[in-house]
C-alpha cells in the first residue's frame, strides 16, 4: 500500500542549531496522527519540510507517493504557523482569492466550506475585524478548499474556545472519514487523545515515540508525578500522606509528596476525605503533555 506521507532522515539545521534530527515516518491513506511535542521541539519545521515550504538539510519526504517539492502538494491542504490572511478583504473574499491562485476550484465550494467550519455568519466581514479563533477556522476552511488528500495541520486549535476546540475535532474527524490523511501536531495531549489512534512525539528535533495512542498512555499509570500541599494542620497532612503510602518530605509549613499520575487527579479529594483541610495544591511538573514525553524518552521507537 503506498503511503500518503514518509518522511526519511529528514534533517533541518540553521547554522549550528539542528532543529529536525533524522526524523524518519510513514502515514497511510485515511489516518489520522497526532504529532506531539512542547514548543520548539521541531513539530513546525517538519510540516514545512513536508509541505515543500523548506528545503531539509538531509533526507526527503513524500506526499501521495511522490517527493516534495512537487506537483502532488496540489493535492494538499496546509495550516502551517500563524495563518496569513489580506486583512482587507472579507474572509470570503479571501477564499476566493485562495481558489483563484490554486485554480480548479468550484465556486459553490466556498460557501461548502464557510458552512462547514461555522464562518458563514462573519464571512463578509473584513479579516482585519476577526478574532485568533475566527482566524483559525478561516484557515482551516483555505486548507479544505480544493479537497485535499493530505492536510498538514500545525496546532489547529490555537485561539479557539472549548466549544470551537470540540468543532474542528470534529470537522476533522469528518474529513478523515472522506478518506483524507491528515497530520496534526499539537503540545496539549489531552486535545490530541479525543482525535487520534496514533502518536509522533518529537523533542529537541528528535522523534522520540512512533506508536498507538493507547501505549503511551499506559506508560503513564507509572508516571510519578510531585505535588507541593499545604494544609491547616501540617503535622495531620504528614499523616495522611504516610497512611495513604505517598513518599513525603516536610520542608517548612509544607509537605512534599510524590503520587502516582493515577492517582493525581484525586489526591486533594482524598485528603478532605481524610479530614485534612488542603489550602494548597501545586503540581511542580510543568505540565502533564512535558512528563509524558520525559517517559516516552526512555524507549524511543517502541516496536
Amino acid at each position: 500500500m503506498e503511503h500518503a506521507i514518509v518522511a526519511r532522515s529528514l534533517t533541518k539545521r540553521y547554522g549550528r542549531a539542528l532543529a529536525v534530527d533524522d526524523v524518519s515516518f510513514e502515514v497511510a491513506p485515511g489516518e489520522i496522527v497526532g504529532f506531539l511535542g512542547p514548543n520548539g521541539a521541531g513539530k513546525t519545521t517538519t510540516l514545512r519540510m513536508l509541505a515543500g515550504l523548506i528545503r531539509p538539510t538531509r533526507g526527503d519526504g513524500e506526499v501521495l507517493g511522490r517527493r516534495v517539492p512537487g506537483p502532488s502538494l496540489r493535492d494538499v491542504g496546509t495550516m502551517i504557523e500563524e495563518p496569513s490572511f489580506y486583512p482587507y478583504l472579507s474572509g470570503r473574499d479571501n477564499l476566493r482569492h485562495a481558489a483563484l491562485l490554486h485554480g480548479g476550484v468550484a465556486p459553490e465550494r466556498i460557501g461548502e466550506v464557510l458552512a462547514f467550519v461555522k464562518m458563514e455568519a462573519a464571512a463578509d466581514k473584513r479579516v482585519r475585524a476577526y478574532s485568533q479563533g475566527m482566524r483559525q477556522r478561516l484557515a482551516l476552511a483555505r486548507a479544505l478548499l480544493w479537497r485535499p488528500r493530505v492536510l498538514l495541520l500545525d496546532e489547529p486549535s490555537n485561539g479557539l474556545d472549548p466549544v470551537g476546540i470540540a468543532e474542528i475535532r470534529e470537522n476533522l474527524r469528518a474529513v478523515a472519514r472522506e478518506g483524507v490523511t491528515v497530520l496534526v501536531s499539537s503540545h496539549i495531549l489531552a486535545e490530541i487523545e479525543k482525535l487520534v489512534d496514533r502518536i509522533l512525539a518529537i523533542e529537541r528535533g528528535r522523534l522520540v515515540f512512533d506508536g498507538p495512542l493507547h501505549r503511551l498512555l499506559a506508560r503513564a499509570e507509572a508516571l510519578t508525578l510531585r505535588y507541593t500541599l499545604r494544609a491547616t494542620d501540617t503535622e495531620a497532612l504528614e499523616r495522611a500522606a504516610r497512611d495513604f503510602g505517598l513518599a513525603s518530605e516536610r520542608v517548612g509549613d509544607a509537605v512534599l509528596v510524590e503520587v502516582g499520575a493515577e492517582r493525581a487527579d484525586d489526591l486533594v479529594s482524598d485528603l478532605v476525605a481524610a479530614g485534612v483541610r488542603v489550602v494548597e495544591a501545586q503540581r511542580d511538573t510543568d505540565d502533564l503533555e512535558d512528563a509524558y514525553l520525559r517517559l516516552v524518552q526512555t524507549d524511543a521507537r517502541p516496536a
